[in-house]
């Protein structure tokens, strides 16, 4: 049962994701807009600043493609951390199971961009594919980072139960 509900999240997600590929140009830069222009007014209200409107919308529009490409690689971050929960259900190897998810993410991203291709005033960009890629990492890398203290929180468990290390 495990493996079917974490196999349909990764689905799921990747169905996410490609709906936001799948908007027009000018329908995702103004979601990206719209979340810098937040981040510009609250950055504002927090460090007490009095800037206009017009200085607000600039602040915005330097910061938008950071936050573009950090959405980026927080996707596909999200879509290697599920693929590596995923493969974890199996008997696979944790080598393995990161490098398939490494390689499934990059692949996704890839297909992502060639998709990007046909969807009005968007572009496929490698660069994209390299930045999703690199979330993906980022993924993997927290995912291992949880086993490992996982195990670690179990092994001191373990000591103050027994009272002895094994």
């Amino acid at each position: 049962m495990t493996k079917r509900i974490t196999g349909i999240t990764v689905i799921v997600w990747m169905a996410v994701i490609f709906a936001f590929s799948a908007q027009p140009a000018l329908q995702s830069s103004e979601a990206s807009h719209s979340v810098s222009y937040k981040i510009a007014e609250w950055q504002n209200r927090l460090f007490g600043q009095e800037k206009t409107e017009e200085q607000l919308a600039a602040q915005a529009e330097s910061m938008q493609f950071i936050i573009r490409k950090g959405a980026h690689m927080g996707e596909y971050a999200f879509l290697a951390f599920l693929l590596c929960v995923h493969l974890s259900c199996y008997d696979v190897n944790r080598r393995k199971a990161v490098l398939l998810s490494l390689g499934l993410t990059a692949c996704y991203a890839a297909s992502d961009e060639i998709h990007q291709l046909f969807v009005p005033g968007r572009a496929g960009r490698m660069t994209d594919v390299c930045i999703d890629t690199a979330g993906g990492g980022i993924g993997i890398v927290l995912f291992l980072l949880i086993l490992y203290f996982r195990k670690k929180i179990r092994f001191r468990h373990l000591i103050s139960k027994t009272g002895k290390r094994r």
